[in-house]
């Protein structure tokens, strides 16, 4: 039986048994073969814009299984599946103005399906600043180490119709945007090891500005505020994740 990685795992612990499902992005397949594996997605669809990463899907699930509801199809983004045709789509492990690329190519088929679950690699703080002004619902969002990284996990659901195309020109970039809402499974280790990470960069960012001396006062201002962000929500850890 396959294993997943716990950045996997966490994922398929979001989908209901009986939920059908469409990996977008899917790369080895692991997620979804064993989401059919275990019984838990009757249907399962596997996208990918490369010929290759898809091939490596087709092996996995041809040395189990050969089912009318394993289907694999090449493309980009949602353009493969229809309108509706599943109850979730995930798509992990890209950037997250990547996926928001993704949503505007067709903003009917994105309204079309019930939730979404997104891991995105970078960008959170765009990604969620586009789902807030598209009107979606974050659900909940969860943490998960993979290596030295903690990955950020948002399930999410659309609304019924998306009126206006959002535009990420107005982004405010605060660092507000690029902190985890509704946070389930508290794991106290988990949250500081994203909040340590997220420090040490801006640390290395004012680092550099300071060996570099920059002129730029605003954004060495800009940069030492999120520092003193950060560091308020670590000394004050125990109190956000009993709220």
């Amino acid at each position: 039986m396959i294993k997943l990685s716990k950045r996997l795992k966490t994922i398929a612990q979001q989908i209901e048994i009986g939920q059908t499902m469409a990996d977008v992005g899917t790369d080895h397949g692991f997620l979804s073969l064993y989401l059919w594996e275990n019984g838990r997605c009757p249907k399962v669809i596997m996208t990918d814009i490369s010929a290759g990463s898809l091939h490596k899907a087709i092996e996995a699930f041809e040395r189990r299984f050969s089912h009318s509801d394993i289907h694999f199809r090449l493309g980009d983004g949602l353009a493969p599946i229809e309108e509706s045709e599943v109850d979730v789509v995930v798509i992990a492990g890209v950037g997250g103005v990547l996926m928001t690329h993704i949503f505007e190519s067709d903003l009917s088929k994105t309204a079309s399906f019930r939730r979404y679950i997104l891991q995105p690699r970078n960008g959170s703080g765009k990604l969620r600043y586009w789902l807030d002004q598209a009107g979606f619902k974050i659900v909940s969002e969860l943490l998960a180490e993979e290596g030295k990284r903690v990955c950020e996990i948002l399930v999410v659901e659309p609304p019924q119709c998306i009126e206006a195309r959002p535009s990420l020109d107005d982004y405010p970039d605060e660092i507000e945007y690029e902190m985890p809402r509704n946070l389930a499974g508290k794991n106290e280790k988990t949250f500081k090891l994203f909040i340590n990470e997220k420090l040490n960069i801006e640390k290395q960012i004012l680092k550099a500005m300071i060996d570099g001396k920059t002129e730029d006062i605003e954004k060495k201002s800009k940069i030492e505020n999120r520092i003193k962000f950060l560091e308020q929500i670590d000394a004050n850890l125990d109190v956000i994740l009993e709220a």
